[in-house]
């Protein structure tokens, strides 16, 4: 993908359990050059968001401590952080996963396997519109 555009200022949070869904995400961003924080369960998730306010949440849905869509909720209730974009990255893609999710205020859902394109367009389309 030849994308002129300088993501370099923008922060991507990628946030998920399993460390090498985190590499594979990492990777795929790198072409883009955003920056990367990373968290692996929802509380470290909330915690970041809150002290570091990326531009960009990618959340999993199934984590331990505290799941994706408790995560996106509470994120959308938050004053400081609704307007924080939330892209969910899932392997539970059943019609009622991802409705849940557009429903608490997800941007966007990508399905697990993840596909470099969709996630790269999908990302550069959210911060395009920062």
């Amino acid at each position: 993908m030849d994308n002129p555009k300088d993501y370099s200022k923008y922060t991507v949070l990628i946030v998920d359990d399993i460390p090498v869904n985190i590499i594979l995400l990492k990777t795929m961003l790198a072409r883009i050059n955003v920056q990367i924080l990373t968290a692996v369960d929802g509380r470290q998730a909330l915690e970041t968001v809150r002290k570091l306010k990326p531009e960009l949440v990618l959340l999993d849905i199934q984590m331990p401590v505290m799941n994706g869509l408790d995560v996106l909720k509470e994120m959308k209730n938050s004053p400081e952080l609704k307007d924080i974009p939330v892209i969910m990255v899932s392997a539970y893609t059943s019609p009622e996963d991802i409705e849940q999710s557009m429903s608490l205020g997800a941007s966007g859902f990508i399905k697990k396997p993840v596909i470099m394109d969709i996630l790269l367009s999908s990302v550069t389309s959210e911060l395009d519109r920062i």
